[in-house]
């Protein structure tokens, strides 16, 4: 589900079921600053932060279910600034006709049946532990005042409450009293959990794990009686309210809410076969909630929508927005802005832009996309660009360019980005993208008739403006030659460092970095040639014999067959198209070397390291590595033809269109690893171990992985046939796949806190494998072996499984509610709390001595019948 909706909103989107039906209740939460003549829309961090310091709500705002009457709600203090009592004060609330009044004392106490004088006092906070309650009394246990009946009272005196209905004020305290506050009162006091219903079985069959049927709705409404308008079920446009005593410098403070409502466009979709579609809901207020001593309040907006799941699973996208009651936006407003937040191109940027979701020409505090001010961090990084920029031109000019052409200098303080203008800017960035797109094109059939027409049609040379680039280029290299004194430049000094024999190391160090990283590009044959030091076998040999360094040695096409290496420090050596057929390298460093095109069949490397080393393009067949390290490497279109790699170390591997056939591998360890777009066929992987692994548009067939160890593995749009997990712990796996998963063997693996929803399993066997916590729901099941199975606090949701075996299998505390069976062999089955509601189990299904109790089971086309 997705949820596009302005900063400063807060949004709740709350699935439930009552009497049969399934809703969805939706509720925008919005908080105002009313302390100016215009009406500011709060950030939802305010919003939450006021709920934890001043509701007196234990953090909660609004339970999601739409309340059947609109009410209001008061929380904050009782000031005696402007009473001439300072003992006590009336406080007085009107909100339209609505008006409730209560009375706030100073402190006071209860000893030998009377009642002390109250105490000044300037201000008391409205909480319900000022009110009448206490331990026992179930409707405000936190107050103070209650005695118990039976309890003989001490001597000890008792503090009354400082919050009473004047027009039930209490005069001896063992009588009945009940407890008054503007506040809202608890969800779990009788008053209120008092209406939730009663259990029966009908309701169990009916609606679980829905509300009871005679549930009184009104138990969704917080506030007491006298504070709920009874015969409406919204608040009208421009409701005005006053509170006289609640504010510490007016004595009347009041205001009228803005004309605005709430609306929310949700797309549904009901199953992929179906089409999506949007309801447009608009949202009613159904709640006040002033806070007067901060001159703020909250209002909340609510409506529900009817669906088809208990669980919102067919929510895909919500958009939650407010407006203006009497001018409303257009849906396609809406839409369109739905779209743009769907299309991953174009999501983040109308992320920012809250102004479409929120009332015009009303001020908001939410993301704040102007850019702020220059700290010191900022300061610093600014001072560093200029210096750059400065170093900069020095150097142009020291080559002998104008640094103030290609660097113009800048005068005074520069533009900073603004999220305001994102949206149009990214808008010209794509209209320049389609441009250069269409130049482009020009230039690609204008060379054409430049070719065919032998250099007559000119247009080419007009497009690419190429004769401006070489008056351009002549006129510089004009510059350099005529001006004596460069002769002494950077661009000179860089001119003698390459021609001079004996180079600086670094220059010399990254000459041969780049002959190693280019080793298997043909169009860096020029730089070998001409610069690289050539060897051959001869001379390979000689130089090993005398101890000679043979870093950064060249061996391109080289024949070194059969040979062998030990303890050699072959960094930076280039193997491009070298003949290493038979060789063994036995505690060698092969860091940052090339074997671009190299022919390695049945070579043998043991204890190796390979650190940035390029695999581009090579091949080996019949090789053996043991007790080899690679790292930090990056690889395209490399392969492995019956290799055998054993006790090898892999970390921070990046590997493009490679290929694994054949191949075995034994006790290795993967972390890092990445593939993408790369196949792996009649592989087998024993006792490895896999640690932050992803594979990406793969295809494994006829692999097997068994009693290996996977902790957060990604198999993202890979397709796996054939394959087999025996013994395995998979942790933390993720699977994104549009393709079946055919014929995986899962028996005995331990699957935990993994994502395999919306997958196809075909053929599949997890056969005495233990799924924990894991999802799968809308996921389909096709001629699989679950016998034996265990899926502790797993989601099995709106899944399909059709000739599947789960004789001895143990479902306690799975969940498979919507899912449907067919030609299902239930046989000696756990289903002790598991959860079954909505399911359809067809009459093909096998059903023999299964364990039922406490299994949730609602009315399907077939039932699960009871051991024997």
């Amino acid at each position: 589900m997705k949820i596009s909706k302005p900063f400063p909103l807060s949004f709740q989107v709350r699935p439930y079921r009552w009497r049969g039906q399934s809703r969805i209740g939706l509720s925008i939460i919005v908080l105002v600053d009313a302390s100016e003549l215009v009406p500011v829309i709060e950030s939802e961090q305010k919003l939450w932060e006021l709920a934890n310091t001043e509701l007196d709500s234990g953090g909660v705002i609004e339970y999601g279910i739409p309340k059947v009457n609109p009410e209001f709600l008061i929380s904050g203090k009782a000031y005696s600034n402007f009473s001439k009592d300072k003992t006590k004060v009336d406080l007085t609330v009107r909100v339209n006709d609505l008006v409730r009044q209560l009375r706030v004392f100073g402190e006071r106490e209860y000893i030998d049946k009377k009642i002390t004088n109250p105490k000044e006092f300037k201000e008391i906070p409205l909480t319900w532990a000022n009110s009448y309650g206490g331990e026992g009394f179930e409707n405000n246990p936190m107050g103070k005042g209650y005695i118990k009946k039976n309890d003989e009272q001490s001597n000890e005196p008792i503090i009354l409450p400082n919050i009473e209905n004047p027009n039930h004020l209490i005069v001896e305290l063992r009588d009945e009293h009940k407890s008054y506050n503007f506040g809202p009162q608890s969800m779990v006091w009788p008053v209120r959990f008092g209406k939730v219903g009663t259990y029966s079985e009908e309701w169990k069959k009916r609606d679980f794990p829905g509300f009871f049927p005679d549930m009184d709705p009104t138990m969704f409404n917080a506030a007491q009686d006298d504070q709920i308008f009874k015969n409406l079920d919204c608040f009208p446009n421009n409701t005005n309210f006053s509170v006289i005593n609640m504010h510490p410098e007016k004595e009347v403070w009041k205001g009228i809410i803005p004309a605005w409502s709430g609306r929310c466009l949700v797309k549904l979709q009901k199953t992929p076969d179906h089409e999506a579609e949007v309801i447009d809901v608009s949202l009613k207020l159904k709640t006040l909630w002033l806070v007067p001593h901060l001159e703020k309040y909250i209002l909340i907006f609510q409506e529900s929508i009817p669906s088809w799941f208990d669980d919102g699973t067919e929510i895909i996208h919500v958009l939650a927005s407010l407006e203006w009651g009497h001018s409303p936006k257009p849906a396609d407003h809406y839409m369109q802005f739905m779209s743009l937040r769907e299309d991953h191109y174009t999501s983040a940027l109308k992320a920012f832009s809250d102004e479409d979701l929120l009332p015009e020409n009303v001020k908001h505090i939410g993301f704040d996309s102007e850019p702020a001010e220059v700290g010191e961090l900022t300061e610093k990084l600014l001072k560093f660009q200029d210096y750059v920029k400065k170093i900069t031109r020095e150097h142009i000019n020291e080559i002998g360019l104008d640094g103030s052409y290609y660097l113009p200098q800048e005068v005074g303080p520069q533009p900073r980005s603004n999220l305001k203008f994102l949206n149009e800017k990214q808008k010209w960035q794509d209209e320049r993208v389609e441009q250069l797109r269409n130049h482009f094109n020009d230039v690609k059939a204008a060379r054409k008739r430049y070719v065919l027409s032998k250099g007559v049609d000119k247009e080419f040379d007009e497009l690419t403006r190429a004769n401006e680039l070489y008056e351009f280029a002549t006129s510089d290299l004009k510059n350099i030659k005529q001006n004596p004194n460069l002769e002494d430049t950077k661009l000179s000094k860089l001119q003698e460092m390459y021609s001079e024999e004996n180079s600086d190391q670094r220059i010399d160090k990254l000459k041969k970095k780049m002959w190693s990283l280019t080793a298997q590009f043909d169009q860096g044959e020029y730089l070998i040639n001409s610069l690289a030091r050539k060897v051959n076998r001869d001379g390979l040999i000689e130089m090993i014999a005398k101890a000679e360094s043979v870093e950064g040695i060249h061996l391109t096409d080289a024949d070194l067959s059969k040979l062998e290496f030990k303890n050699i420090d072959f960094s930076f050596a280039i193997f491009k198209g070298t003949n290493l057929t038979g060789c063994r390298f036995i505690k060698c460093k092969l860091n940052e070397a090339a074997f671009s095109f190299a022919i390695l069949n049945n070579v043998v490397f043991d204890d190796c390291e390979f650190l940035t080393t390029n695999f581009n393009q090579a091949k080996f067949d019949g090789s053996y590595f043991k007790n080899c390290k690679f790292e930090k490497l990056v690889i395209f279109e490399y392969s492995f033809f019956k290799c055998q790699i054993e006790s090898c170390y892999f970390k921070e591997i990046l590997a493009h269109q490679s290929t694994f056939l054949n191949c075995k591998f034994k006790e290795c360890v993967h972390d890092g690893f990445s593939m993408v777009q790369s196949s792996y066929k009649d592989c087998e992987y024993l006792d490895c171990e896999w640690q932050r692994c992803a594979y990406t548009e793969c295809s494994i067939e006829n692999c097997d992985f068994n009693k290996n160890y996977f902790y957060r593995f990604a198999l993202t749009l890979t397709d796996i046939e054939n394959s087999s997990f025996k013994s395995s712990w998979l942790e933390a796996l993720s699977v994104i796949s549009d393709n079946p998963l055919v014929k995986i063997d899962f028996t005995e693996c331990y699957i935990k806190n993994s994502s395999l929803r919306k997958q196809n399993f075909r053929g599949c066997i997890f056969n005495n494998s233990i799924i924990e916590n894991s999802e799968l729901s809308h996921s389909s099941f096709v001629d699989i072996d679950m016998t034996g199975i265990e899926v502790p606090d797993s989601l099995f949701r709106h899944s399909k499984f059709s000739k599947v075996d789960f004789t001895n299998s143990n479902l306690m505390t799975g969940t498979f509610t919507h899912s449907i069976f067919s030609e299902v062999n239930f046989t000696h089955v756990n289903f002790f709390r598991c959860e079954m509601g909505h399911t359809i189990i067809k009459d093909d299904c096998i059903e023999h001595e299964n364990y039922m109790e406490l299994i949730q089971l609602e009315p399907t086309e077939g039932r699960v019948s009871d051991a024997s």
